[in-house]
C-alpha cells in the first residue's frame, strides 16, 4: 500500500470514529434513561407503601388497646406496665405486619415503636414509631406521632377498672352490653376500706364501653329538670377529668393518676320510693341523705389515708311515684355538671 492508502485509511477511520462516538453516547444515555425510569418507579411505589403502612399504624394499635383491655377484664389482673405492655404487643403485631409486606412488595419494610403514652386528648392514645421502606438507593424514612382513639365503634374499649377493684369482692359482670353490674362487690370493696354509707351501693352498676358524652360543655347537663344528666347517664358516657384516671391507667389497676384523665357516673340501684306508702320493697341506698359520690374516680379512690372517696348528696333524676332513680353528687361535681348546689 503506497502512501495515498495509508491517508485515505487514515481519513476514514477519523470519520467513522465520530459515529461510534456518538453510539456510545446514545446507549450510555439511554441505560442512564432506563436506570432514571426504574428509580422513579421504585422512588413512586416505596412512597405508595410508606402512606399505605402508615394507615395501618392506628388500626393496629386500636386492635392490642383492645386486646391488653380485655385481657384485664377477662382477668382482673392489673398489668404492671400498660404503655410498656401495649408497646411490646404492638411491636410483635408491627413485625408480622412488615413481614408480610415485604413478601408483597418486594420492598425492604421496617417499623420501630419507640413508645406509648398519653395524648393530650384523654380520649386517645398516642403511638410514636419509626418506619423505613425501601429498595435499593431508593428509600422513605419518618418518624411518626399518632393519636390512636379509643372511642372508634368498630373497636370498642371496655373499662378495665371495676374488673380489678372488685376482683377479691366477689367480682362483677357485663350485662346489656354496656353495663357492668356489681351486685354486692362494690359494697364489699367500699366496706373493706371502712367507707361510710357504702351499703348505698348495692346492685350498682356503671358503663362498660368507653364514650364520650356529646353534652360540652358539661354545664348543660343541668338543663331541662337534670334531664341531659339522665340522658346522659342512660347511654353510660365518659368525661374529661383531671382527678380520673386515663385508660393507661386504669388497666393497671389506679383509680386516679398524674394525667389528665376521664370519669364516669357509677349508680346506685333504682328503687321503689321510699314516700310510696304501698312500697315493701325500700333499697337501704334510699334510706341516706348522703353517700359516696357517684363518680367512678371518687369510688375507686383507694389512696393512703382513704380520704379519696368523700361523701355526696343525694339527688333525685327519677320519680314517678313508685320507682325512682336517684345518685349521689359532691358540690365540685355539681358545679362541674351544672347541678345547683343547696
Amino acid at each position: 500500500m503506497d502512501d495515498h492508502g495509508y491517508v485515505m485509511s487514515g481519513m476514514s477511520l477519523l470519520l467513522i470514529l465520530p459515529t461510534i462516538i456518538l453510539f456510545m453516547v446514545f446507549l450510555d444515555m439511554n441505560n442512564a434513561g432506563v436506570e432514571e425510569n426504574s428509580q422513579l418507579l421504585h422512588s413512586d411505589k416505596v412512597l405508595k407503601t410508606s402512606k399505605d403502612f402508615e394507615s395501618n399504624i392506628p388500626v393496629a394499635g386500636k386492635e392490642v388497646l383492645k386486646q391488653d383491655a380485655e385481657n384485664v377484664v377477662r382477668t382482673g389482673i392489673p398489668l404492671t406496665n400498660s404503655r410498656k405492655t401495649v408497646k411490646d404487643d404492638l411491636q410483635i403485631k408491627m413485625d408480622q405486619l412488615s413481614s408480610n409486606y415485604e413478601k408483597n412488595t418486594g420492598l425492604e419494610v421496617e417499623c420501630n415503636i419507640t413508645s406509648v403514652d398519653n395524648s393530650e386528648d384523654p380520649f386517645s392514645v398516642e403511638i410514636n414509631s419509626t418506619i423505613y421502606i425501601g429498595k435499593d438507593s431508593v428509600f422513605h424514612k419518618e418518624n411518626l406521632s399518632q393519636d390512636i382513639s379509643l372511642t372508634d365503634t368498630q373497636y370498642p374499649m371496655p373499662n378495665p377498672l371495676p374488673f380489678i377493684k372488685c376482683k377479691n369482692f366477689g367480682g362483677v359482670q357485663v350485662v346489656n352490653n354496656n353495663k357492668i353490674a356489681f351486685n354486692s362487690s362494690l359494697v364489699e370493696y367500699l366496706n373493706n376500706r371502712g367507707v361510710e354509707n357504702a351499703v348505698a351501693y348495692e346492685n350498682a352498676t356503671t358503663s362498660y364501653i368507653i364514650k364520650k358524652c356529646p353534652y360540652d360543655p358539661y354545664i348543660m347537663h343541668g338543663n331541662l329538670g337534670y334531664n341531659t344528666l339522665k340522658t346522659c347517664i342512660e347511654n353510660g358516657y365518659f368525661h374529661e377529668s383531671s382527678d380520673g384516671s386515663c385508660f393507661l391507667c386504669r388497666m393497671e389497676g389506679k383509680g386516679t393518676c398524674p394525667h389528665y384523665g376521664m370519669e364516669t357516673f357509677i349508680l346506685p340501684a333504682a328503687s321503689p320510693d321510699i314516700t310510696n306508702n304501698n312500697s315493701t320493697n325500700i333499697s337501704l341506698n334510699l334510706s341516706f341523705k348522703r353517700a359516696p359520690s357517684s363518680i367512678d374516680h371518687v369510688i375507686f379512690n383507694d389512696t393512703p389515708p382513704g380520704t379519696g372517696t368523700y361523701q355526696g348528696d343525694i339527688l333525685t333524676l327519677y320519680n314517678d311515684g313508685v320507682n325512682c332513680f336517684k345518685i349521689f353528687l359532691d358540690d365540685a361535681h355539681r358545679m362541674k355538671y351544672g347541678i345547683p348546689i343547696f
